[in-house]
């Protein structure tokens, strides 16, 4: 079981340090408004992160396992989602407007909470990666017990992956270099978005 939920956290980490809107949401606003608010943004990603592993634990592979068309279903549209963001990338990165990551103000502690959680709730990058995770790591936890370490640990790598993504952005430095290579940034998340969509699409097909 511990085995089972320590891969888990591994996949969950891999994803959670590429690129992708959780990313990009906590960028803008450590950007836009500092420190604090990019911290509640990753505040409301790893609330999101507790919801998403608790339903995987309580049978969100139950679903997946009976109707797997479902599967690629998600993977098709969330691949296409992230085609649109690789699209957006590369025309920011060619035009200078409408980057993926640009400084979004703060709108006080309540609202930065739920954009984060609202981002994460409807990514569809977030979501597959859950479904897969469900169709394995569901059925083993069958005690609370492991119920609780599993979302508990989930929302705690999910906030320090984003957390510390959120303190880098925001310092002065990081502002600089952004703003100094920002279309470079631009074209390197369009590549992995992208790519990333490509992937989803062709393994969901």
């Amino acid at each position: 079981m511990t085995s089972l939920i320590m891969t888990a956290w591994l996949a969950l980490a891999t994803a959670a340090i590429s690129p992708g809107p959780n990313l990009v949401a906590v960028a803008s606003r450590a950007l836009g408004s500092g420190r604090n608010s990019a911290l509640t943004v990753a505040a409301g990603l790893a609330s999101g992160a507790f919801l998403w592993s608790f339903l995987t634990a309580v049978g969100l592979g139950t679903l997946f396992a009976a109707y797997p068309v479902l599967l690629r279903i998600m993977g098709l549209f969330g691949g296409a989602y992230l085609l649109w963001l690789g699209f957006k990338g590369w025309r920011a990165a060619l035009t200078g407007k409408g980057g993926q990551i640009a400084p979004v103000a703060g709108r006080g502690m309540r609202r930065d909470f739920l954009h984060g959680l609202t981002v994460t709730s409807t990514n569809p990058k977030v979501a597959l990666l859950w479904a897969s995770l469900s169709t394995f790591v569901g059925p083993a936890i069958t005690d609370w017990s492991h119920l609780l370490l599993f979302t508990t640990g989930s929302a705690v790598i999910i906030f320090a992956i984003y957390g510390t993504y959120g303190w880098l952005f925001s310092t002065g430095r990081a502002r600089g270099l952004y703003k100094r290579f920002q279309r470079a940034s631009e074209a390197v998340f369009g590549t992995l978005f992208g790519g990333l969509g490509l992937f989803m699409m062709n393994r969901a097909a």
